[in-house]
């Protein structure tokens, strides 16, 4: 159909994606319903069974990056805040901009269908707690249910045999949960390194393993942010002409530099055996493996006989109870097998389960639009995602051609294809982010054009923030961008690259 103002836009899930995706829907005058099955605002972040947080987690990144472009956070706020902080920062984010009104809360979709006829638009079919379905036509759908949408208990061989308590780490709230008990923990990556950590104290043993090597990189390095470290336009510059074995080579040594070689039994990422640069950030789990507080058994998990874990290297070992780690997977039940087929739907696909380009759109389903369904986003991403999937939606910005729609799908299928697989399918953060902006008109490519702007260097040289993008362009905030990225360059000045 053809894009007016005031259309109806259906939201499926408040979290962030889905909070950035109805301010962009207002920003373009359009008539967002917000979708969310849970008993308010947050998604991932809430501390209730909707949630997937545990009560001592903090971001992994600082507040600087964690923060939508117009709503920077308070300058008391700790640069990692806990779980808690986000949720009430998302919270007050959805009263600020007066975004509760249009909320449908308890509200769990069924199914989202082309409307037949040719007619265009889609109709979304809900329930409302125990109440009776309801059907509604709208005019545009925007999926921000999130990546991490079903836990993968059945990526470890066997886990129906074992006799003790198992959970994934999305259920994970607090290490009183596994008092005095022996844990195995299977996965170290993110969420598996944390929640062994917090467990120290409480469990009587914590075991963790691991079937890859990876990097641990602490929160802070040489005193900042590791973000704020890693990411910026001149550190990209520099590198993105260089090929993927270079790049690979290149992380390696950096990130060797920041963790230096790990204590054994855990491996040590060596390019020369064809190990790829995979990372997790990580405070107190080092430490815990250094002071073996947690055990590390460097081996894969391939099956269970009642209370004892088999490993790959042939050993075995008893344990009270079982945490996963090992991620999520994409669930999109509300759609046909038609619609799921056009999008090249692969559940089991946990880096690439979607087709879509930008991971936003397809041209075989028009009107429809995803928002942080993709793995690894962030807030400034995902924040562009919704602003240009909106713009489209109003009309104000320019549907892609159909070369550019084919030269997308065609980019996502070759990261499907590729092998050995990446740890992330879009790792290129300040590309894939500026790009967007790009096409949503709020790129700030004439600062970073002139030297002699009071901005330039902190745009160009320091590191990427979500308040780039309200600089210029469509619903621009110069002056709340500006304080915001002064305030960032006065706690952490530009310093020279590691």
């Amino acid at each position: 159909m053809c894009p007016t103002a005031g259309s109806s836009v259906a939201i499926l899930g408040a979290g962030p994606s889905g909070l950035a995706a109805c301010k962009a829907a207002l920003e373009e005058g359009l008539r967002p319903s917000v979708f969310e099955q849970a008993a308010g605002v947050g998604g991932l972040w809430r501390g209730d069974s909707f949630g997937k947080v545990w009560k001592s987690l903090r971001t992994n990144l600082s507040k600087f990056t964690c923060s939508f472009s117009d709503f920077p956070w308070p300058e008391q706020a700790p640069d990692f805040p806990g779980s808690g902080e986000v949720q009430a920062y998302l919270e007050k984010y959805a009263r600020q901009h007066d975004l509760l009104r249009y909320m449908r809360f308890q509200a769990r979709v069924i199914s989202v269908e082309p409307v037949e006829g040719g007619a265009g638009g889609w109709n979304v079919t809900w329930q409302e707690g125990a109440s009776e379905t309801k059907t509604e036509r709208f005019d545009f759908v925007v999926v921000a249910t999130g990546i991490f949408s079903e836990p993968c208990l059945d990526a470890v061989p066997g886990l129906g045999a074992f006799t003790g308590q198992v959970i994934h780490a999305a259920s994970y709230r607090e290490p009183s949960q596994f008092a005095g008990q022996r844990v195995l923990v299977v996965g170290a990556a993110f969420s598996g390194t944390d929640v062994a950590a917090d467990l120290v104290g409480a469990a009587a043993t914590v075991t963790v393993a691991s079937r890859r090597p990876l990097w641990y990189i602490p929160r802070y390095i040489s005193g900042r942010p590791a973000d704020l470290v890693f990411y910026s336009r001149a550190k990209w510059e520099k590198g993105r002409h260089s090929t993927e074995e270079e790049a690979n080579l290149l992380r390696h040594k950096f990130f060797l530099s920041i963790a230096g070689d790990l204590p054994e039994p855990l491996q040590t990422p060596n390019p020369d055996r064809g190990d790829l640069p995979f990372v997790a950030i990580s405070d107190a789990f080092l430490d815990a493996a250094r002071k073996k507080l947690v055990k590390v058994r460097p081996s894969e998990v391939v099956g269970f006989d009642g209370a004892a874990a088999i490993f790959a290297c042939g050993s075995r070992e008893e344990f009270d109870a079982v945490i996963v780690a090992t991620g999520y997977r994409l669930s999109l039940p509300f759609f046909s097998s038609s619609t799921l087929q056009t999008m090249e739907f692969d559940s089991t696909d946990l880096l690439q389960p979607a087709i879509l380009h930008s991971c936003i759109l397809h041209p075989g389903l028009p009107g429809l639009a995803f928002v942080g369904i993709y793995r690894g986003p962030y807030f400034a991403t995902m924040e562009l995602q919704a602003r240009y999937a909106l713009g489209l939606f109003s009309g104000r910005l320019q549907q892609p051609t159909p070369e550019v729609f084919s030269a997308g799908l065609a980019e996502e299928r070759q990261i499907r294809a590729k092998r050995p697989r990446p740890q992330f399918p879009h790792g290129d953060y300040v590309g894939m982010t500026d790009s967007l902006a790009k096409l949503v008109g709020v790129h700030p490519g004439e600062i970073l054009a002139n030297e002699a702007h009071p901005l330039h260097a902190k745009l160009c040289d320091g590191p990427l923030l979500p308040f780039h993008y309200r600089l210029v362009g469509f619903q621009s905030k110069a002056a709340d961008a500006e304080a915001a990225i002064e305030e960032c360059s006065k706690k952490y000045p530009l310093m020279s690259p590691l």
